[in-house]
């Protein structure tokens, strides 16, 4: 018993983990646990924020990050990644 709840807690942990992360203020550290997201493009993700500014909305880090195209973007929103304020659920329909 004391081992599925153990399960249950760790799994509650890292979805929390995932639907609080905004992409305009997290590290690399943070990022590379995202699906779809590795250490070149979190590094990738930080340096093109970091140069040009925060990011207004998916669509502008699918254009302004190499290696993050439609698949990796849909991956993010599934695991309630965030652009700042954006609401995202309108973005999916």
């Amino acid at each position: 018993m004391k081992k599925l709840l153990a399960l249950f807690v760790a799994l509650l942990f890292a979805v929390v983990t995932f639907a609080a992360v905004d992409l305009n203020t997290a590290d690399e550290a943070t990022l590379v646990k995202l699906p779809g997201v590795g250490k070149v493009t979190a590094k990738a993700i930080v340096a093109e924020r970091d140069a040009n500014g925060p990011f207004v909305s998916f669509e502008d880090l699918d254009k302004r990050v190499k290696g993050v195209g439609k698949k990796t973007v849909e991956k993010l929103k599934d695991a309630g990644a965030t652009i700042g304020s954006e609401d995202v659920s309108s973005e999916k329909e």
